[in-house]
């Protein structure tokens, strides 16, 4: 018999890999994190900027000038000779006034006979000349100006020539004829207001009122006009005032920048810059301007919008997604503690209650204010229930006691990422400035230059740590 050998097979036990259990968690875990990436939102960071911003205020202002009104003596039809904003010497011929049309038609059958005299021929013509010596291209729009003085002065020369002849030919043509003749040199205006020859001294305030605020009409009389009418306003001087009605902040930051203010009229290209005095009519602020020039350029206004411009502020410029508005205890220093630790900390005397005996004692509790300001400890709400109570220190037999709830308020700030968690930290504003917010620097507590920040705060979730202090 032939040995036969038998194989016998044994199962092995297969061991496991831990390099591929170790790999196969980590790919698990690497997928989990960029699965969160991709999913979350991102905190990004800003680097806080120094800025400024020049501060411009919106305001009223009203017109006030040396105005002198005339009125019609007698009524009649009115022939003016002068346009508006002209400047009229003293006695010199404004209008013409008869108690009949007759005189009118007259003068119009006559124009073609019409003849000046030697001294008005030279007078226009000295005034074109003075015109082409001082044109320039610059200046061509005073071509419009020269053009109605010289239609007024020809009206008013060939009107009086042809009156003149009328009377020699028929004395009687003219009917009740009167040439009224100004009294006093100045600028000439047909536009008139409820404001005519106001002075500062008979301000009320109510003129600023939006129901109060007029515009001047243009009233220029157009054929019979009736007795003590309105003709026409003479304006004797260049000199005018505005009157700025201004808030009682932007009157405290003008006194700060110096005894001058720089403006700019609505639809005016000149910046001014011109002394002012401060009037007070009843409880409201306005600034007194003297101004010497352009005032026939607004003969047909009143009141005027102007831009007040502040001296530019200087802070730190914050992104406005990066403010938040955050919840604290403004805590006053009578209830604060001094720890005597070794930096100094600081707690409350806060209200327990001890299980063991069953009464309500006291309870020191330290705590880390974000900063100390005028008397106040400010600390984050979140650090303490506001329903708890604290006693303040101090000798008396009974110290006060309060609910953190009564010392709740809110606080405008940013995160701060200086160290790789993010900081509550205050700001206060100065200005806006387009997407940014222009703020104080050198604030107890408050943000710093160069300080990381929270770009967008709408992204800090609840798994971002937060700490509170420092």
């Amino acid at each position: 018999m032939s040995n036969e050998k038998k194989i016998v097979k044994f199962h092995t036990r297969r061991e496991v890999n831990i390099g591929l259990v170790v790999a196969f968690g980590v790919l698990i875990l690497l997928s989990i994190n960029i699965y969160r990436y991709f999913t979350s939102p991102h905190l990004s960071v800003y680097e806080v900027q120094a800025g400024s911003a020049g501060s411009e205020e919106k305001a009223v202002a009203m017109i006030l000038r040396t105005e002198t009104v005339y009125r019609t003596q007698q009524a009649g039809y009115l022939n003016f000779y002068y346009r508006e904003g002209a400047r009229i010497a003293k006695d010199s011929a404004v209008y013409s006034i008869n108690d009949t049309s007759d005189l009118q038609n007259l003068l119009d059958l006559n124009e073609e006979n019409s003849v000046l005299s030697t001294n008005d021929v030279v007078r226009l013509k000295s005034n074109i000349r003075d015109f082409c010596a001082k044109y320039s291209d610059v200046t061509y729009s005073d071509s419009y100006k020269l053009r109605e003085d010289f239609l007024s002065d020809y009206l008013r020369y060939r009107d009086v020539s042809m009156l003149d002849a009328l009377s020699e030919q028929n004395t009687n043509a003219s009917g009740n004829f009167l040439t009224v003749h100004s009294s006093q040199s100045g600028v000439i205006s047909y536009y008139s207001d409820l404001y005519d020859g106001y002075t500062k001294e008979q301000l009320t305030g109510e003129e600023f009122t939006e129901e109060k605020r007029t515009v001047p009409e243009y009233r220029k009389p157009s054929g019979i006009s009736a007795t003590d009418s309105f003709a026409y306003k003479l304006i004797p001087q260049e000199d005018w005032e505005l009157v700025i009605k201004v808030t009682d902040d932007c009157l405290e930051r003008l006194k700060k920048e110096g005894d001058s203010v720089s403006f700019q009229i609505a639809g005016d290209p000149v910046k001014y810059n011109r002394p002012y005095e401060v009037m007070r009519i009843g409880r409201a602020s306005y600034l007194l301007v003297e101004m010497d020039r352009y005032g026939t350029e607004y003969l047909s206004e009143r009141f005027l919008d102007v831009t007040l411009f502040l001296a530019a502020k200087e802070g730190l410029k914050i992104p406005a997604t990066s403010i938040l508005e955050k919840e604290v205890y403004q805590i006053p220093e009578r209830f604060i503690m001094q720890g005597g630790g070794e930096k100094g900390s600081v707690g409350i005397s806060m209200e327990v209650f001890d299980p063991e005996s069953g009464e309500i004692k006291l309870d020191y509790h330290e705590i880390t204010p974000l900063f100390y300001e005028n008397g106040y400890y400010y600390v984050a709400a979140e650090v303490i229930d506001s329903d708890r109570y604290i006693n303040s220190e101090g000798t008396e037999s009974e110290p006060e006691r309060a609910m953190l709830y009564s010392f709740l308020t809110n606080l405008e700030g940013v995160y701060n990422m200086n160290r790789g968690y993010a900081v509550f930290k205050r700001i206060k504003r100065l200005t806006d400035v387009e997407d940014y917010i222009l703020v104080q620097s050198g604030l107890a507590g408050g943000v710093a230059l160069y300080d990381h920040i929270i770009l967008d705060v709408s992204a800090v979730t609840n798994d971002v740590i937060l700490i509170e202090g420092e």
